[in-house]
């Protein structure tokens, strides 16, 4: 609570009260989460966003601020990546805004590293041997030996 300019208390929450969601951090929390949420969609759809061609040599380096960060690990690439990107723009601005419903003013092409090799998932710890058995008989065609004979 603080003391309003006519000598009252203000509840923190009342409109007059000028600490808020954006002065507190909540706000900027909120929009960074929006952006983490946003750049995990477009690495999902990368094919969709830069094409087949370059798929294989781009990533997505960071998408914040209205800005659409590209990384190409191909120095050789980067400076005609440039340029195509300059004159594609427009369309992918579009397509970004009319599939994924997310605005950039401007896209960056810089030179970055290539991805790190995926490695595979650990195995699975075993589960109890009865259960193992269970799914399997739950899954193999039954061929009518549980029906009653009519």
């Amino acid at each position: 609570m603080r003391r309003s300019a006519a000598g009252g208390l203000v509840p923190l929450g009342t409109p007059g009260h000028r600490s808020g969601p954006a002065r507190d951090g909540l706000l900027p929390a909120r929009q960074a989460d929006r952006a983490a949420l946003a750049e995990a969609r477009l690495r999902r759809a990368w094919l969709l966003v830069v094409g087949p061609a370059l798929v294989d040599h781009t990533r997505l380096v960071r998408a914040r601020n209205g800005i659409l960060v590209v990384g190409c690990w191909r120095p050789e690439l980067v400076p005609s990546l440039r340029q195509a990107a300059e004159a594609a723009w427009p369309q992918l601005r579009e397509r970004l805004e009319r599939m994924w419903k997310l605005r950039f003013q401007r896209m960056e092409v810089v030179p970055c590293d290539p991805p790190e090799p995926e490695t595979p998932a650990p195995p699975r710890p075993r589960q109890d041997p009865l259960l193992e058995v269970l799914e399997f008989l739950r899954r193999v065609p039954k061929d009518g030996w549980t029906r009653r004979p009519d």
